[in-house]
């Protein structure tokens, strides 16, 4: 929905060298070359690591990859995504290495559910969970009677470049983009352990959890052992 990239946040990491980087969380600027650099950090890291991903089998089938390719990739050109990319702050403004991307999109109160149809058994088996596991769990729309959300579809920081607070700056700037656009609430499914602390950092409350003990048996499954659940959390904007 921006219409320009803006940049959300400057902040600076050291690494275990010693070494301090300057990094920027900055709107993606849809140009082909960036949008396909993002499109390999998801399906080289998200898509290889996400938990619900790797339970449906995605990872396990080459042609399922490749619709979850052709998947991302037109996620990225969605207008309704909003993504937001951490990347090097130079002087230049000259984007190199794409370090990590949040993935989030806006929906209004009212908008068609997205009707989209595959034909890998994998992605089929991954929107039954999605759908009928997290979807009827929990939906922060509905709850809270939003008139705009904005939907979390992930958060990728390439291997790297973690442990740098990169995740959690991902979900700071993810309040200062609900603040900007009047949404007093915004949630995620945390699938990882990693993104949960995160998330508990920077003030998150889970309000559903969802074992993955029980989503093997509802969905005919296999979750890695850690974590032991799924939590749906949100944050609470002062706008």
């Amino acid at each position: 929905m921006s219409a320009s990239p803006k940049v959300w946040s400057k902040f600076s990491a050291k690494r275990k060298d010693g070494s301090v980087l300057k990094l920027r969380i900055m709107d993606m600027p849809r140009v082909p070359s960036v949008q396909e650099k993002v499109l390999d950090l998801l399906m080289k890291y998200f898509v290889t690591e996400e938990h619900t991903i790797l339970a449906a089998g995605v990872a396990d089938s080459e042609e399922a990859m490749q619709e979850m390719t052709a998947m991302q990739n037109y996620m990225l050109t969605m207008e309704s995504m909003h993504i937001v990319i951490c990347c090097s702050d130079t002087e230049d403004d000259q984007i190199g290495d794409i370090m990590g991307c949040s993935m989030m999109m806006f929906t209004k109160k009212g908008d068609p559910k997205l009707e989209v149809e595959f034909r890998t058994k994998e992605l089929k088996k991954l929107m039954e969970i999605v759908t009928n596991g997290f979807g009827e769990s929990y939906d922060e729309m509905k709850v809270f009677d939003l008139d705009l959300c904005l939907y979390a579809r992930g958060i990728s920081v390439h291997p790297k470049y973690r442990g740098l607070g990169i995740a959690q700056e991902f979900l700071r700037t993810r309040r200062l983009i609900c603040k900007e656009f009047g949404i007093p609430i915004t949630g995620a499914w945390m699938t990882a352990i990693g993104t949960q602390k995160a998330a508990e950092r920077d003030g998150w409350e889970t309000v559903c959890e969802l074992q993955h003990a029980d989503l093997e048996k509802k969905f005919n499954v296999k979750y890695a052992k850690d974590p032991p659940s799924t939590k749906f959390m949100i944050a609470r904007i002062e706008l």
